[in-house]
């Protein structure tokens, strides 16, 4: 039998974009759907993000996940992103400070036939001194191939397909499989603007045989409210990032630096370079206010990521018309690792899902959404049975 290849993608941040992306390469036919009148509205619309492995000497789950998403998206924005405007191969510094909860575990220089050889270093002196920092006992790592990213710029490449039909400020109410076709039917409530007046709305139904949740953050909501299914234990992290401009001659890292916090400048931007430091990242909160609390917080973070910066800064700090902020939320899972896939392929056959991607979205959605097209195609994907196992959705069996 033929597979029908019509889908509607739910959400259309970074994990919908890169669905949507993957299946219109394959020859599907895409409706991507959001409450927003553009993509990449909610939590993927942080200005700038950072694309690492976690490292791990043990190479737990979460490295080997990172390791292979991070060549797909580098990958993907060396062929249709512009280098030094949406992204740039700078590399990314670990830190590694020493923590009270937890001792970092040493890591080795990497043998040539080391899954981490081209991957992950440790730092070279010339490298600290760019940052600022001493090579005295230092136990920082140095990622080649790290770099930073435009998650707007990433969408709109993703997006760039003629089987991609993008349909914003349109709401999922609710859904069921209709009886007589098989096919989902989704009840949407589409907004309608009207200046000055506040908005309308009106009602449409949308059908499609596979449907992908990807609505990040508002997957509990979606799956308790829509579906009238548990979340999974998915939940929540707020986070609000700082950031100012700078001109070309500030002595602030040419690469990214992340281990407590992050740290990323000379970004291009219409007003000029700028850097851009945090996040925080507030568990179980759903909150979009930037506070001076949270800007505390970033400077502090940054003043034992990067001393020398926060130094450098320390000006710009001082005077709170310089300090700029976003905030946005971010969905993640009791075990740090996405849930993907079919939610229940006898109870919801053709419903598939991809969130919790928590804080390393933009490595890991195209890796992922790869896995997503594979298992509705009938693909091995390409990964682990024991990775995927952990990550897959879970809901209990009615």
């Amino acid at each position: 039998m033929n597979l029908d290849k019509r889908c509607i993608v739910i959400g259309a941040g970074v994990a919908g974009a890169a669905c949507a992306h993957i299946l219109a390469d394959r020859g599907w036919q895409v409706k991507l759907l959001d409450m927003a009148k553009e993509p990449c509205a909610a939590a993927s619309g942080v200005p700038v993000g950072m694309l690492s492995c976690h490292a791990s000497p043990d190479d737990n789950p979460l490295s080997q996940l990172t390791r292979a998403g991070l060549q797909a998206t580098v990958a993907f924005a060396k062929e249709h992103l512009i280098e030094g405007q949406d992204w740039s191969a700078c590399g990314v510094l670990e830190r590694r400070l020493a923590d009270s909860s937890h001792t970092k575990k040493p890591w080795q220089e990497p043998e040539q036939d080391s899954v981490w050889f081209s991957h992950v270093q440790l730092a070279q002196p010339e490298q600290l001194l760019q940052a600022g920092l001493s090579d005295e006992l230092s136990h920082d790592l140095w990622q080649p191939q790290g770099a930073w990213i435009k998650p707007l710029a990433l969408v709109r490449a993703l997006l760039s397909n003629d089987d991609i039909l993008f349909m914003g400020l349109h709401e999922v109410e609710s859904m069921q499989k209709s009886p007589a076709t098989g096919e989902w039917q989704l009840r949407l409530k589409n907004h309608i603007p009207i200046p000055n007046m506040g908005s309308s709305h009106t009602y449409a139904t949308e059908t499609a045989p596979h449907v992908v949740i990807a609505t990040g953050a508002q997957t509990p909501d979606f799956l308790n409210q829509v579906l009238y299914e548990p979340d999974m234990g998915l939940h929540p992290i707020a986070g609000q990032v700082s950031w100012g401009l700078h001109d070309h001659s500030a002595d602030l890292p040419k690469f990214a630096v992340n281990g407590h916090g992050s740290f990323v400048a000379h970004v291009p931007t219409t007003d000029g370079l700028a850097w851009y430091t945090g996040s925080t990242f507030d568990r179980h909160q759903s909150h979009l206010v930037a506070t001076g609390e949270a800007h505390a917080h970033n400077r502090q973070r940054l003043s034992e990521l990067l001393p020398a910066v926060a130094d450098t800064l320390a000006s710009q700090w001082n005077d709170t018309a310089q300090i700029k902020s976003w905030n946005g939320v971010r969905c993640a899972s009791i075990n740090r690792l996405p849930k993907l896939g079919p939610l229940d392929e006898k109870r919801l056959p053709g419903l598939h899902m991809l969130s919790a991607l928590g804080s390393r979205g933009l490595t890991l959605a195209l890796l992922c959404a790869q896995v997503v097209a594979d298992r509705m195609e009938g693909t091995p994907p390409a990964l682990s049975e024991a990775l995927l196992k952990a990550m897959q959705c879970e809901l209990p069996q009615g």
